[in-house]
């Protein structure tokens, strides 16, 4: 009994598109959104010890402290939220001052930058 090429090619085919399915939902299974990223950026030319950023749902609540962010300084924090839910931005100077803003509205954006200067807080959407 022999078995012609083209049943051999057709069938591997089907085969490879099957593991190429089964793999893109393995890893929709373990990565169910992808992040929201925000950029905090100190725009003043002083220390700032700590920037609160607080998001949530109906099934989540979370709160990341980020310290000692110093002048000029950038970070990058992913967020587990979905665009167009805000969040908020709380920063609290060394003086006892603290500067507050929702952001990140927009349904549009996965990525927002956080300027912090010593009049506020300004957010932009990236991408």
């Amino acid at each position: 009994m022999q078995v012609s090429k083209k049943i051999v090619v057709i069938a591997s085919l089907i085969l490879m598109l099957l593991g190429i399915a089964m793999s893109g939902f393995w890893h929709g299974l373990h990565n169910p959104m992808k992040p929201l990223y925000v950029e905090l950026i100190n725009g003043t030319e002083a220390l700032i010890p700590s920037v609160i950023i607080e998001h949530g749902s109906g099934d989540l609540q979370e709160k990341i402290t980020v310290v000692q962010l110093t002048p000029k300084e950038s970070r990058i924090l992913a967020l587990n939220h979905k665009p167009g839910m805000g969040f908020n931005v709380l920063a609290n100077f060394a003086d006892g001052t603290q500067t507050e803003i929702c952001g990140g509205k927009s349904k549009d954006h996965w990525f927002f930058r956080e300027t912090i200067t010593k009049f506020g807080i300004y957010t932009t959407p990236i991408r």
